[in-house]
């Protein structure tokens, strides 16, 4: 009965805050930040000598299939860019709009707990960006682990079954991307929150957006209409449809983080 009410009540604070609303704007910022976002990664892949087939593998897995084509086609198109200047006016807009979709999200967390976020437009622009490198980190993390983690495997258990390395690589993502997860709880929100504050939600957010992101290409592949109906431009449609189911989820997170919280945040607020 206890988990009933509190579903009821957390429903009912997803209407009050009005997320429905504050995910399509987020959406419209994540959208305009994604592809640059991308331009911004193979930079630095570009610089650390990684190979780019290596980090995007996780990457595709976790999109829906016309997605992954329409990001494949991408960097397709953008490897093939022969101006030099050009890809630095490109990176220019990416870490641009990517800090401004961070800042989206900024926004809304703070939203959730009803406080305005004193910090200073600096401050804000700074703290997006440091949110924007800590993703793009977990990011390479993950790539690294993939490039080595089959010969640390092995030199530290060699006799080991290759699915418990594969189960631990898949747990060690999920893990690596809720703590990701948590740190931007953690510092978007102007309230003082410790971790163990922030790490309920996190949890709930990675697991629906592993389930939602498995669901959502299941149906797209297999009842979805959209290739006949928009032709070579549905990818675009999926990945706006995508990117707004997962911005739900990472708003449905902090709303159950709001909701747990001890006391009123404008008691804990600081400036």
């Amino acid at each position: 009965m206890a988990i009933a009410i509190f579903i009821i009540n957390l429903i009912q604070k997803c209407r009050n805050d009005d997320i429905m609303a504050r995910s399509a704007e987020l959406t419209y910022r994540v959208l305009l930040a994604f592809f640059p976002f991308l331009v911004f990664l193979m930079a630095l892949v570009g610089f650390l000598q990684l190979e780019e087939s290596v980090v995007l593998q996780d990457f595709y897995a976790v999109l829906p299939e016309d997605v992954a084509e329409l990001v494949r086609n991408f960097l397709s198109e953008l490897s093939l860019a022969q101006s030099r200047g050009l890809l630095s006016t490109g990176l220019f807009f990416a870490v641009y709009n990517t800090t401004n979709g961070f800042r989206a999200v900024i926004r809304c967390i703070n939203r959730a707990f009803g406080v305005e976020d004193p910090r200073g437009l600096v401050k804000r622009v700074l703290l997006s960006l440091a949110l924007m490198l800590l993703f793009t980190l977990s990011i390479l993390f993950m790539a690294g682990a993939l490039i080595f983690g089959a010969e640390i495997w092995a030199f530290f258990l060699p006799n080991a079954p290759g699915f418990l390395f594969n189960a631990a690589r898949v747990v060690g993502s999920l893990t690596l991307l809720t703590f990701t997860t948590m740190l931007i709880y953690k510092f978007s929100c102007a309230v003082k929150l410790k971790l163990r504050h922030v790490l309920p939600g996190a949890a709930l957010t990675v697991t629906l957006w592993s389930v939602a992101s498995a669901l959502f290409g299941i149906f797209m592949a297999n009842f979805s209409q959209f290739p006949a109906v928009y032709g070579s431009i549905a990818g675009v449609f999926i990945l706006i449809l995508w990117l707004n189911l997962i911005s739900i989820i990472l708003l449905v997170g902090n709303e159950f983080n709001a909701l747990l919280y001890p006391s009123p945040p404008w008691k804990q607020f600081t400036s």
